[in-house]
């Protein structure tokens, strides 16, 4: 008799204990999902290497700070202290990779938010994927004009820089503080690559440099990547041009030096965007560095402070300088920087991960930071925007280096001029010596 009970005892413990294991186990499912932090994404597509390297200098950096400020300021999310992880791919300065590693970021990573910035290279194909995925996307350091041109509509970015005809208005300060004023008869010579950067870069500048009245030696525009300036070159050569004026990656532009040299043109005063802009990149270019002039978004002399870190454009340099083998820190850091404020001013006041709410705060944003008051209050074509500051800049001497000093700051005078112009540059000052 007992051996029957015991037989018939057998079968209901052994299924208790698999309930009881199977409950166990669905209520610690149930407490780790329910007590793990929330985890925070954030993917961010770089130009680490290639010919756009000189923009993606100091990304790990800034990125570095973020995870910094975090420790010390946690983000919250649906009330509870979340965790933050910033993923950073190299789009190695190409515009289809830089695609297709935003793409990893939505598909493999699933990123709660985007942040696509420097150049159109990186900026376009990278906003392009946020729209097609539904993702929140805040972008800086491009143009306004391509991005804005490059899709009909755009639901989910907000953009940070300026427009083409502000950067034009820039240089012809430039111009004129080189003593070619609007009307002066001086020849400019245009210098654009055939691509969505060079296309509105081009159309702008030959527009309105005529209807300021100065002469236009406009060659047509030239493949990315070319080796062979000489047509061009010769052109400018022939027509005696003043001023030489364009946007061009570092490669291209100093094969173009190489040309003009080959063929004795000397300028009066050379402004050119995307290859001017970095210290990293001007001083590959040796003596040819000296006096080239080019917009400047960035400087310590700004004057900002970071509404969500409290830190100052002087500050901030001073500080990766000191952590960066005294170099100094690049303007696209300086965005790169001003991205990650957006994002995270975003992310605290979404206090949510569902993209629509994150997308709604990225809207509302009317914040300082690094590199200005950012408000997305404008409009082109079908993308909102927000102006950001920009000044007219020389390379110059100083302190035994050559740094970009501020020389006009005619659109917005509460910026401050750190040096004067210095007439001359080296087709004046080095290649006319050598020819004597």
């Amino acid at each position: 008799m007992v051996d029957f009970f015991r037989k018939k005892r057998l079968p209901v413990l052994i299924l208790t204990s698999v309930i009881l294991l199977s409950l166990a186990t669905a209520l610690f499912f149930v407490f780790s999902v329910f007590s793990a932090s929330p985890v925070v994404k954030i993917g961010f597509v770089n130009p680490s290497t290639g010919v756009l390297a000189g923009n993606g200098e100091g990304c790990d950096w800034v990125i570095d700070q973020f995870y910094e400020y975090v420790r010390e300021n946690p983000l919250v999310i649906n009330g509870r202290k979340a965790e933050l992880q910033i993923i950073v791919y190299d789009s190695r300065s190409d515009s289809e990779f830089c695609r297709l590693m935003t793409e990893k970021l939505v598909r493999d990573d699933k990123v709660d938010l985007l942040i696509a910035a420097q150049t159109p290279e990186t900026v376009i194909p990278a906003t392009s994927v946020a729209e097609d995925y539904h993702i929140p996307c805040i972008s800086v350091q491009a143009p306004v004009d391509p991005l804005a041109h490059a899709r009909k509509r755009y639901d989910w970015t907000y953009h940070a820089f300026w427009t083409i005809d502000t950067i034009y208005e820039c240089y012809r300060g430039l111009w004129t503080k080189a003593g070619f004023p609007p009307h002066s008869g001086a020849k400019i010579g245009t210098l654009f690559a055939n691509d969505e950067d060079g296309n509105e870069w081009h159309e702008i500048f030959v527009r309105r440099a005529r209807e300021d009245g100065y002469q236009v030696v406009d060659p047509g525009q030239y493949q990315v990547r070319n080796k062979n300036f000489t047509g061009i070159a010769y052109t400018f050569a022939r027509e005696k041009i003043n001023i030489l004026t364009g946007t061009n990656i570092p490669l291209d532009f100093m094969n173009a030096l190489q040309a003009l040299r080959d063929e004795n043109v000397v300028l009066d005063c050379i402004t050119m965007g995307k290859c001017c802009l970095m210290q990293s990149d001007v001083s590959a270019y040796g003596p040819a560095a000296i006096g080239l002039m080019s917009e400047v978004w960035w400087s310590t002399e700004n004057g900002y402070v970071s509404e969500l870190t409290k830190i100052t454009s002087q500050e901030l340099e001073e500080k990766y300088t000191k952590e960066n083998f005294g170099n100094k820190m690049p303007q696209s850091a300086g965005f790169s920087y001003a991205a990650m404020e957006l994002a995270l001013h975003a992310i605290k006041n979404a206090a949510s991960l569902d993209k629509k709410k994150i997308l709604s705060a990225i809207s509302k944003l009317n914040v300082d930071t690094v590199v200005g008051p950012v408000c997305y209050n404008k409009v082109m074509g079908g993308l909102h925007y927000s102006d950001t500051v920009v000044c007219g800049g020389q390379w110059q001497y100083a302190n035994g280096e050559l740094e970009l000093k501020v020389i006009d700051n005619s659109l917005y005078p509460s910026l401050k001029v750190s040096a004067e112009y210095k007439s001359g540059n080296v087709t004046k000052d080095v290649w006319q010596g050598e020819m004597q």
